[in-house]
């Protein structure tokens, strides 16, 4: 015989085997039809093609996100103001990445630029409001805008999945779409073939809360903050948390 066929013979009979090994579980061979369907269901992992189900893509609203932070600042710059016995008119959000501070004291401009640049430094740019003397306008950084972006579309992702892979389903596909799609998420779930039920699942099982923070200071303790400030303000308390992935703990609004 040809030795180049006794090789491709060889060939063929050792990807058999893996086949049988992969599709049977050797050496624990089936013994009836039954046994067969069950280890060719386990072996075997149908995609969404072939064994049908339920292909959604989700929108994150992470301009929400993005709004969220500036509502948030606006809270913190007029405590901060306030703490500081910094005289203005107001402080509101022009839209999702501008706040306007108005009719700042003007013997007060340079204590206020130093406390805005301190606390916003990484993420506001702070500038003289357009028309208004003593107005002061602060700008999202787009740097800061990308990483809120990211940040919720990561969230997103894992609280997604993580729900998903608690109904114990065979290799969903939980993914961004990229693309000029990138605040979109592709979820395919092989063997669920109702969308409804699906998104039920995704909706259920908790609720994200956001509480304003308001001491920025983290503290490795409770008795390390309660040594520094003897008690909490009032409408607070303090809650753990982490800050650059070590744990922390900080005082939050309660309402």
């Amino acid at each position: 015989m040809n030795p180049n066929l006794k090789w491709k013979a060889l060939f063929i009979f050792v990807v058999i085997l893996f086949c049988i090994y992969f599709l049977f579980g050797y050496p624990v061979f089936p013994t009836s039809v039954a046994q067969i369907k069950d280890n060719f269901s386990k072996q075997i992992k149908l995609g969404l093609d072939l064994q049908g189900g339920t292909h959604l893509i989700l929108q994150v609203q992470v301009q929400e996100a993005v709004a969220q932070e500036t509502d948030t600042t606006v809270d913190r710059l007029t405590t901060l103001l306030r703490s500081k016995n910094i005289h203005y008119d107001e402080v509101r959000r022009v839209d999702d990445t501008h706040i306007l501070v108005r009719n700042v004291d003007s013997s007060q401009v340079a204590e206020f630029r130093d406390l805005v640049t301190q606390q916003y430094n990484n993420v506001w740019d702070l500038a003289r409001a357009a028309g208004d003397p003593s107005g002061y306008t602060l700008t999202l950084r787009p740097s800061a805008i990308a990483q809120i972006q990211e940040s919720t579309m990561t969230q997103s992702l894992e609280t997604i999945a993580r729900r998903i892979n608690a109904l114990g389903l065979t290799e969903p596909t939980i993914q961004p779409r990229g693309g000029s799609n990138a605040n979109e998420i592709i979820v395919q779930l092989p063997g669920v073939g109702d969308p409804a039920e699906a998104m039920g699942v995704i909706q259920a099982g908790g609720q994200l809360e956001l509480r304003l923070v308001k001491d920025p200071v983290t503290y490795p303790s409770v008795a390390a903050y309660m040594a520094q400030h003897t008690v909490l303000p009032p409408a607070t308390e303090l809650v753990m948390g982490t800050s650059e992935g070590r744990n922390a703990n900080g005082v939050t609004d309660k309402s």
